[in-house]
């Protein structure tokens, strides 16, 4: 299994001295956090600061609110129409590329599948989807040369 823990190559918990290293760096970043906002407070006045915590608190009740109502849209779509059964049906089109590029398969769609090797080509301003062939060249389809 891939995801198994014991088969991993990196270790699961940190050393002790690990873990020392990364708790002092996160107590000199705290430090110096607090330091500067120190810095900051002593080069404004009352009345900056009172400004600046009621923007902070009209930006957490904005939040909450907005959150609060994505919650209750959810919960009414679910009282509506219940749990999800099964995906949506999605239809793919995959006769353009995302430039607008009309795509080819001049193959069998499914040897593209299962090819180990799809080489991609571009000719004559469509996307070509070619599986390789045993030597490893691209499969020509009937009818030319390619354009590399």
């Amino acid at each position: 299994m891939a995801n198994d823990p014991a088969q991993s190559k990196f270790p699961i918990h940190a050393g002790p001295s690990r873990r020392a290293f990364h708790t002092l760096v996160a107590i000199a970043g705290w430090a110096l956090f607090v330091y500067w906002w120190w810095l900051v407070v002593q080069r404004v006045s009352a009345h900056e600061i009172r400004f600046t915590l009621l923007v902070i608190g009209i930006a957490l009740g904005v939040i909450l609110v907005l959150t609060a109502l994505w919650v209750v849209h959810n919960i009414r779509i679910f009282r509506i129409r219940g749990p999800r059964q099964q995906m949506r049906p999605v239809a793919q089109d995959s006769s353009h590329d995302t430039v607008g590029r009309n795509v080819q398969f001049p193959a069998v769609p499914e040897d593209c599948l299962s090819a180990a090797v799809v080489h991609v080509r571009i000719r004559d301003g469509a996307k070509l989807y070619l599986p390789a062939t045993a030597g490893g060249e691209p499969a020509m389809p009937a009818g030319g040369g390619e354009r590399r």
